[in-house]
């Protein structure tokens, strides 16, 4: 037998091979930034909880607890869709709707949208509470309240031309009938869109789904009878937290998604019970 010019090939040594893939497979992927928008509201009194440094939230991203860099009060200027039930059971949320009108601060834009089987724009972004006002006066109650469909559809067209930060406030009876849009549906709209949800309602008919919407959406949720307070005082305090969100600068995250969820605390001693929420920004 005769072997080729070539000669036999010589095998590569083991040891080598196995070192290359032991380098493999301990080399970590890059640690990614992030950006988040983290609302922080006391839930047994709706007030909104300011001056927290970045040691007292824990963000996580699945099982994997990432580092929080800043905490930094955003006080960009932000467009508020104020949505409004108008459905047959709409009136008991009504005066909530007209005390939000009255505590619009100066130079903030408001647009006014009711809702029953649909949505629909009754006042388009205004600095002129009197346009708003006289909106609101116009409006008619009846049918049911299609509430993920109207959420959905404003926060997938209401803020077309708006270049500021943005938020949907929803006074809301507290009733929702079933729709074509899902949950699911109105949290990755909102996330994709950069729209925070705070929803301020007067049954606890739809308390959860409400609650999850705002959690993930970096929002806060009012439930205006556990909190006891006249419409003026509560829109005075919902106003706050869309003013007074936390922009948190987070690494060692790797996706971006439903799994990142944020806590906060102001010591052990507090009797605070603090609600964080979380809007992913990039």
């Amino acid at each position: 037998m005769t072997r080729s010019a070539a000669g036999p090939k010589r095998p590569r040594p083991a040891g080598r091979i196995l070192a290359l893939a032991a380098c493999l497979a301990v080399t970590p992927l890059a640690a990614q930034e992030a950006t988040l928008i983290v609302t922080v509201v006391d839930e047994r009194t709706g007030e909104t909880q300011t001056g927290l440094g970045p040691e007292r939230f824990a963000v996580t991203d699945g099982d994997v607890r990432l580092r929080v860099v800043s905490a930094t009060p955003l006080r960009a200027p932000v467009d508020v869709l104020l949505l409004v039930d108008t459905s047959i059971v709409g009136e008991m949320a009504r005066p909530l709707a007209e005390a939000l009108i009255e505590e619009l601060g100066e130079g903030e834009a408001m647009a006014l949208v009711g809702y029953h089987e649909a949505a629909e724009l009754l006042q388009d972004f205004t600095f002129d509470r009197q346009s708003l006002r006289e909106a609101l006066d116009r409006t008619d109650y009846g049918n049911v309240p299609r509430l993920h469909d109207a959420l959905f559809a404003s926060i997938d067209g209401g803020f077309d031309a708006s270049a500021s930060r943005k938020a949907v406030v929803l006074a809301s009876s507290g009733t929702a009938a079933r729709g074509r849009v899902s949950e699911a549906q109105v949290i990755d709209a909102a996330r994709a869109r950069g729209v925070s949800v705070f929803p301020a309602f007067q049954r606890n008919d739809a308390r959860a789904m409400l609650r999850r919407i705002a959690l993930q959406t970096g929002g806060a949720a009012f439930a205006a009878r556990r909190l006891k307070l006249e419409p003026r005082s509560l829109a005075k305090r919902i106003l706050e937290a869309v003013r007074s969100p936390y922009e948190l600068a987070v690494t060692g995250v790797f996706t971006l998604g439903d799994r990142i969820k944020a806590t906060a605390d102001v010591g052990e001693r507090s009797k605070t019970r603090l609600s964080a929420s979380v809007l992913p920004v990039d």
